[in-house]
Parts: structure tokens; C-alpha cells; sequence
């Protein structure tokens, strides 16, 4: 009996280990930085052109004050991903320092977790 207990909870600790590593993948994405209401707004329209949107977005649009309040995220594939609190910061710091004004491109490395992205590292395009 104690031997049956103990197999249960170890298969439970397995099955339960297994499906918090499937909560939060591992992503590296490249693609073009986008602010959170232009890309919900873009997506919700016109999402089957969202690259070519994301690549035009414009620094000065990015760094709007209820832009950036909305966070930031990066656009790859055809796909919206959000960032997380760090990341938001990240991107708010590629913005700042890019003399780009549109076309701003980066690389995002980090966990993937109910729909946003934990950033580990944000990197800029060139």
C-alpha cells in the first residue's frame, strides 16, 4: 500500500513537472518591435498584412505617451507576442536609443506564459 502511495505521487510530481514545462516555452523570435494598442488595433483589422504593418510602424507612434504606456511587444511571423514588465522596458530602451524611424527590428529570447513573453533578452536589429 505504502509502496502505491508513493508511485502515485511521484507520477503525479512527473505529470505535474511536465505540464509546467509546457506552460513556458522557451522562444527566440526576430521581428519588428511594435507598441501593444497599435498592434491590437492592427491585428483585430487587418491582421493577415501584419508584418508589412509592423515593419512601418513608426518610432514617433511608439513613443506616444499612451503607446508606451500600453507596452510593447514584437510582431514575428505573422504573429502579435506581448512582452513582459522587463520587456517593456527593453523595447522602450531600443526605441529610445534607435535614430531609425521605422523598421525597428530586434530579437527576443525568453519564456513563453499565457500569452506574453518573459523576456530574458531583448536584442536590436540593424
Amino acid at each position: 500500500m505504502k509502496k502505491a502511495i508513493a508511485m502515485s505521487i511521484g507520477m503525479a510530481l512527473m505529470i505535474g513537472t511536465a505540464i509546467i514545462a509546457r506552460a513556458h516555452e522557451n522562444v527566440k523570435l526576430t521581428g519588428y518591435l511594435v507598441d501593444a494598442m497599435c498592434a491590437a488595433s492592427h491585428m483585430k483589422s487587418h491582421p493577415e498584412n501584419a508584418d508589412a504593418f509592423a515593419a512601418g510602424h513608426t518610432k514617433g507612434c511608439a513613443l506616444m505617451p499612451e503607446c508606451v504606456e500600453s507596452g510593447y511587444g514584437i510582431i514575428s511571423g505573422g504573429k502579435w507576442y506581448a512582452f513582459d514588465a522587463k520587456g517593456n522596458e527593453l523595447a522602450k530602451a531600443i526605441f529610445d536609443k534607435t535614430d531609425k524611424k521605422d523598421h525597428i527590428s530586434a530579437t527576443v529570447e525568453g519564456m513563453e506564459h499565457d500569452g506574453k513573453i518573459m523576456v530574458e533578452k531583448l536584442t536590436a536589429g540593424e
